[in-house]
């Protein structure tokens, strides 16, 4: 019997951490899913040659770990809706031997999303993404969601913002986007960003480019992009946006009242051996509400905006 992929996130103990299970499971939620808790037990740095951990460390552990899990579990049910306890779909959980890093990256082959607070444990900064957080979004096989900014406020009534850069690239995202803000009943908010120095005549006299015509040459980018998707989506408002200067910029002053804002991993600036673009880099330490990066399937050369 096929089974659904589920929402993994993934947690250490820590207060972001578990603001990450609260909203996985609300997604979960939304898409009719099953949530999984995932924590990786990580690999024990060795006292020295020759010198073993004792028994005790291990265990101890092992103890915070499951204690961490049943916390999460608990957060989550009260999320979930209750469907009976016959039901062990609705919310599992996972210990995973190993560093956080490739036990998690491992784990999203099989989840149809990723979710983890900004940071964790041994974060010296409360402002920059942590390192697992990081690694992971530039090397997960499927959406990576990052709680930032106002993490707990998704109560379906704010706006899903998406970049969008005009090429195949911002597919993948802008799908991510519409059925989002179709599941919240959300309007959706589509960015398209552009600068005087993306333009091929970036050396010549920006005085004398006419700047009214770059405009609607730009709109009609923006146009072309969302095409066909309000006949997907006819229940989702769309408003349009096109500003001239950065998207990082841009997206990211546009996060500040959004319930979500989608980007893709790497776009139009981007290069094939690119992880993670300039854009997503930028919203991933500057986001000010949860950010869903999607990357490109395999074998896709699809990403999103940068």
């Amino acid at each position: 019997m096929e089974t659904t992929a589920p929402i993994v996130v993934g947690i250490d103990g820590s207060t972001n951490s578990y603001a990450a299970v609260s909203w996985a499971a609300k997604e979960a939620r939304l898409h009719d899913c099953p949530l999984k808790i995932v924590t990786a037990l990580g690999a024990p740095a060795p006292y020295g040659d020759g010198v073993q951990l004792p028994q005790s460390y291990f265990a101890d552990r092992d103890r915070a770990a499951h204690s961490h899990l049943a916390e999460a579990l608990a957060i989550a049910r009260t999320v979930l809706p209750d469907r009976g306890a016959a039901d062990s779909t609705e919310a599992a959980t996972e210990v995973r031997n190993g560093s956080a890093r490739p036990q998690l990256i491992e784990a999203s082959k099989s989840a149809r999303m990723m979710v983890f607070g900004s940071r964790g444990f041994g974060q010296i900064t409360a402002v920059l993404a942590g390192s697992v957080t990081s690694a992971l979004a530039a090397h997960a096989h499927c959406p990576v969601a990052v709680l930032r900014g106002r993490a707990g406020q998704t109560s379906g009534r704010g706006e899903v913002v998406v970049g969008i850069d005009g090429s195949d690239n911002s597919r993948p995202a802008l799908a991510a986007a519409f059925e989002e803000a179709a599941l919240r009943g959300a309007d959706l908010v589509a960015v398209h960003t552009w600068s005087p120095f993306t333009l091929s005549t970036a050396f010549d006299d920006q005085l004398d480019l006419p700047w009214d015509a770059v405009e609607v040459a730009e709109q009609a980018v923006l146009a072309e992009s969302l095409a066909g998707w309000s006949e997907r989506y006819p229940e989702v408002r769309v408003n349009r946006i096109v500003a001239k200067g950065t998207s990082a910029d841009e997206l990211r002053d546009r996060s500040e009242e959004a319930e979500l804002l989608v980007v893709g991993s790497h776009g139009r600036g981007g290069f094939s051996g690119m992880l993670i673009g300039s854009t997503s880099t930028a919203l991933l330490h500057s986001a000010r509400c949860p950010l869903l990066i999607v990357r490109s399937r395999p074998g896709s050369n699809q990403s999103g905006t940068d």
